[in-house]
């Protein structure tokens, strides 16, 4: 499947609630986590997710391919071995709290099978449900979520973890990035002094915008 991966009404609702959750303390930056935890997840947004996935991956001895951001056709990380006539595709969901159920996981297997792939990873920092994990086992998906992620990561060596740490953190960790430029969104104030949303700093150049503006505060 190429071209424009349109977003869901799901991953919409989700990043709302994340963007809430970082509105919801003044668009401040948490204090980064000093060790591997579920709450590290939880401080980081969906572009650190993505990278800490791709250098998982290519701490277990593959070449990993990406897209910092635009139209991905599904796929997040391409996944090289040498052991493997074919590539591997991950496609990555940064959900805190939103299961992903198996409409996601239907749509990723439709990516496989028009890329002619038999295997791909689906990772996750939320959970799945029940009837995505029965879908995805029986379609070769290898499912990961936070717990998944966190137990791959207590295999690594503790200098690799720390590595993997850093990459989490990297940076601007909480604020959001624009999925269709890659530079960081910034907190707007609406001029009818409404709540504040996050808006692409290349919205005059680009006309990007974010569509994920908050209806309140939590």
């Amino acid at each position: 499947m190429t071209g424009f991966w349109r977003r869901s009404k799901a991953d919409s609702e989700e990043e709302k609630r994340a963007i809430t959750e970082v509105l919801g303390r003044g668009g401040a930056k948490p204090e980064p986590q000093a060790k591997w935890s579920p709450g590290v997840f939880d401080d980081i947004e969906w572009r650190r997710f993505e990278a800490l996935c791709e250098a998982l991956f290519a701490q277990a001895g593959v070449r990993t391919e990406s897209q910092s951001h635009g139209a991905d056709g599904g796929i997040d990380i391409w996944l090289y071995s040498a052991n493997s006539p074919k590539p591997m595709i991950v496609q990555c969901k940064h959900w805190r709290s939103k299961p992903v159920g198996v409409q996601q996981m239907r749509e990723f297997f439709g990516v496989l099978k028009a890329h002619d792939l038999r295997y791909g990873t689906f990772a996750t920092s939320s959970t799945f449900t029940s009837d995505a994990l029965e879908f995805a086992r029986s379609n070769g998906i290898n499912a990961q979520d936070r717990a998944g992620l966190l137990q791959l990561i207590s295999r690594r060596t503790a200098d690799q973890q720390a590595s993997l740490l850093k990459v989490a953190y990297d940076g601007e960790f909480w604020r959001p990035t624009c999925v269709k430029c890659g530079v960081k969104m910034v907190e707007r104030q609406p001029k009818d002094g409404g709540v504040p949303f996050w808006g692409c700093a290349n919205f005059a150049k680009l006309r990007c915008m974010n569509r994920m503006q908050m209806a309140g505060k939590r």
